[in-house]
């Protein structure tokens, strides 16, 4: 019997798959067996992260955590790789007032972080330790959010809160390249909570496949939506885009997340363009932008703060380019679990 193309492809990529599910097993085991040291730091540390590749709503996650933290009393220390930034070293991306560098030196998340949150310390280095040290000793920090720190095995944690796209199924999730997975389901182990993403509720088939993993893994929800939609070139926030006609584009991890929300603004006619997740968007690529939106009659383009954040610098203002403000809300059970897991804030 002949095989199609397609089921080619897959065996080639299970058979890829495999090496990568080796190394990664053999490394967590060496660190499961104190091979591998960790390092505990002086302050709490909640890693926020995910086991798929692409986007699960980290970034809108940390900025929601980081408040709920001050709120309770806590100085908020943000540290991040800073993934595909310009700079090696060590970079203060902020302490607690706005960006410090631009988003080619911090990266396009941290620099998103910055804009964000207040009275935050954001450090993006490869070294979580070295960053965390930094955020201890130089700016008094008194608790540590590891931006996607559930790979990073090296730094110690207090808390391990791992991520989930509701929209994902499990039952058909493989390991890289073949899946979305970074490593095998026997990293749920990790996780001190289980965080549905995308959703005011959880996914019955999913809470079923999770049970039957990790029976003793607590499983919560919180909805990712569009917190407001604001015209880059007035600054003024957009009204409803029901009956109009947008193209969206973006660069993000996982598209199809924001492609859907704007769907479910209603839009008359919907196009949508995709580019690579933290594209770097050229001149060139806002001006195909802008005739495709010309030629398909859209009265709008539409994208999210991240992806305007890599736009080139000196490009004029766009008239009827729209940003999204996206905005993730933990539930009030969600929240009293993190704090309850976190040792005793102690004043000095």
């Amino acid at each position: 019997m002949r095989l199609s193309i397609k089921s080619v492809l897959q065996l080639v990529l299970r058979i890829a798959a495999f090496p990568y599910m080796i190394a990664t097993s053999i490394r967590n085991w060496l660190y499961d067996k104190n091979t591998f040291k960790t390092e505990k730091l002086s302050v709490p540390v909640i890693s926020i992260g995910n086991i798929t590749a692409g986007g699960t709503g980290k970034t809108p996650f940390v900025i929601s955590l980081s408040k709920i933290l001050q709120h309770n009393g806590y100085k908020v220390g943000i540290i991040t790789r800073g993934y595909r930034r310009k700079e090696k070293e060590q970079v203060i991306v902020s302490t607690g007032k706005g960006p410090l560098v631009s988003p080619q030196i911090s990266g396009d998340e941290p620099h998103l972080i910055a804009c964000k949150t207040e009275d935050t310390v954001i450090i993006a280095d490869r070294n979580r330790i070295a960053a965390g040290k930094t955020a201890i000793e130089k700016y008094n920090c008194t608790i540590l959010i590891a931006d996607d720190g559930y790979q990073h095995r090296r730094l110690s944690r207090d808390l391990n809160i791992l991520l989930w796209d509701a929209y994902t199924n499990p039952y058909k999730e493989k390991i890289l390249p073949a899946g979305k997975l970074r490593e095998s389901w026997h990293g749920l182990k990790r996780a001190s909570l289980l965080v549905f993403t995308r959703t005011d509720a959880i996914p019955l088939d999913s809470e079923k496949f999770f049970i039957e993993k990790r029976p003793d893994l607590k499983q919560y929800c919180s909805p990712i939506s569009i917190e407001k939609i604001v015209n880059m070139a007035s600054e003024g926030e957009n009204e409803d885009l029901q009956g109009h006609s947008v193209l969206a584009f973006c660069g993000l991890g996982n598209p199809h997340q924001f492609f859907d929300t704007v769907r479910k603004l209603n839009p008359s006619k919907l196009i949508t363009k995709k580019f690579h997740d933290h594209h770097k968007y050229s001149k060139k690529d806002i001006m195909s932008l802008i005739e495709d939106a010309k030629s398909n009659s859209c009265e709008f383009l539409i994208t999210t703060e991240k992806d305007a954040i890599n736009f080139p610098e000196g490009l004029p203002k766009i008239d009827n380019l729209l940003l999204t403000s996206i905005s993730l809300k933990l539930k009030e059970k969600l929240k009293a679990e993190i704090l309850k897991k976190l040792p005793t804030l102690v004043y000095f």
